[in-house]
């Protein structure tokens, strides 16, 4: 984890040292009067070298900082620490939606393969994965808000806030899932050992519960578990449409402002997030699937 960190870290600042302007004009604008451009230069360290500044970064890295707003001049751990929550709620809720449906509607689709049920399912997922979210996200704030008037517009705050962006959200991975799962289990419907159990004369019941599904998990489970992940970095979208107070609105913001310390310390906290998916993920291979530990033994 420790040298994929460092690299995003030095990608990241290269790509925000190569975006057009200049911060300190954002800041101040470009009619200003030269020394205050110049003081507030050197009070944000732009007036040193790219190598100097990355430097000073890491340092703050390891002193477990993320650096100061150059606008708000807050800390960026403080913001993100306010605003991550907020992101990990909207996430969960996204999976919580997604996954139990769309686990459900694939294996329905795989069950009925051919039939009227597997083409209006697939027909969903497709029109779910093609659909953008800005647009999903305003036909749900249109009908619910402005003709219903039942949920809020935007905001950040209780339920009634977080039904909307959570279905918006969920729309994508719930489509990716329903595809994945279909695949999955219709591959594992093929496989020898699930007719072997036919002809033992095993209930249909038995078969999909105990050998179809237990054995198309592992491609569930990396499924959910780089949506969760991606969702974790903020969905900048989502976030941005309904006013969701989160990490994702929060870089954008400072991609607008050309706020480094704020899309740096962003994108990082997301890196850690989505790896630490991937490493959760991984445990739960451990204990979904007897084959991982077996090769993990044998290594």
């Amino acid at each position: 984890m420790i040298p994929l960190l460092m690299g995003i870290t030095f990608i990241t600042f290269s790509l925000t040292k190569a975006l057009p302007g200049d911060p300190v004009f954002s800041i101040v604008g470009e009619r200003s009067n030269p020394e205050i451009i110049e003081k507030i230069r050197k009070e944000i360290g732009a007036d040193k070298g790219s190598l100097r500044q990355y430097a000073g970064y890491v340092t703050l890295l390891l002193q477990g900082e993320l650096g100061r707003s150059y606008y708000t001049n807050r800390k960026v751990v403080e913001d993100i620490g306010q605003k991550f929550p907020n992101t990990f709620l909207l996430a969960c809720a996204a999976m919580t939606i997604a996954t139990p449906i769309g686990v459900l509607l694939g294996f329905i689709a795989a069950l009925n393969k051919g039939r009227a049920a597997d083409k209006i399912i697939t027909t969903l997922s497709v029109s779910g994965i093609s659909m953008p979210v800005f647009w999903s996200g305003l036909l749900l704030m249109l009908f619910f808000s402005l003709r219903l008037k039942i949920l809020p517009p935007s905001g950040t705050g209780g339920l009634q806030y977080l039904v909307m962006p959570a279905i918006t959200l969920s729309l994508p991975a719930l489509a990716t899932l329903i595809r994945i799962t279909r695949i999955t289990v219709l591959d594992t419907m093929d496989m020898q050992y699930v007719r072997t159990a036919r002809a033992k004369g095993m209930t249909e019941t038995a078969i999909n519960s105990i050998h179809i599904m237990k054995n198309a998990l592992i491609p569930i489970i990396t499924v959910i578990g780089l949506e969760f992940g991606s969702y974790l970095n903020g969905a900048v979208l989502t976030e941005t449409i309904f006013g969701w107070d989160g990490i994702g609105r929060y870089a954008m913001e400072g991609i607008v402002k050309r706020d480094y310390p704020v899309i740096m310390g962003s994108l990082l906290i997301g890196t850690i997030a989505f790896v630490l998916m991937n490493l959760i993920v991984d445990i739960i291979y451990h204990y979904a699937d007897p084959r991982v530990r077996v090769h993990g033994t044998d290594r």
